[in-house]
Order: C-alpha cells, then sequence, then structure tokens
C-alpha cells in the first residue's frame, strides 16, 4: 500500500465533509474540488481602473477578409 501525503487545509476539509456521512470517495473528491475552487478565487487578478479606462470595443464586419486586405497592401506598397 503506498501513502499519500495530504496538506493540512485538505485534511481539515476532509473532516468537515465527514460530518455529512458521505464515503471516502466523495468525501476525497469534494476536498480537492473545494480546494481548486480556494486557489482559483486567489489566483483571480483584478484590472486597475486605469487599465480598465484603456479598454476599446471595436466591431469588424463579419465579412472582413484579413488575407485580401494584407495582400492588396503589401502590392501597393512594394510595387
Amino acid at each position: 500500500m503506498e501513502a499519500i501525503e495530504l496538506k493540512q487545509s485538505l485534511l481539515s476539509t476532509i473532516d468537515n465533509i465527514d460530518e455529512r456521512n458521505t464515503d471516502l470517495l466523495q468525501k476525497l473528491v469534494a476536498a480537492v474540488k473545494s480546494i481548486i475552487r480556494q486557489n482559483a478565487k486567489e489566483r483571480t487578478d483584478e484590472i486597475t481602473p486605469f487599465v480598465q479606462s484603456m479598454k476599446v470595443g471595436v466591431k469588424l464586419p463579419a465579412d472582413l477578409e484579413v488575407k485580401a486586405l494584407r495582400d492588396e497592401h503589401l502590392k501597393e506598397k512594394y510595387s
């Protein structure tokens, strides 16, 4: 049998779930999901008001052909 090392936060989460009388696999899955959610919340980056003010919305036509425009530009530039 292999030993598994678990962090203290995972063990305490499993203890909290233990009160619900679920089986071990469900406890571990729920604990890992809980910790992943906590880590995801901590990793979110905040956008500063200055960066938010620089955001611009540009709508491009649905039928825009970038390659054709680029080819035309290069023909004009190097002709």
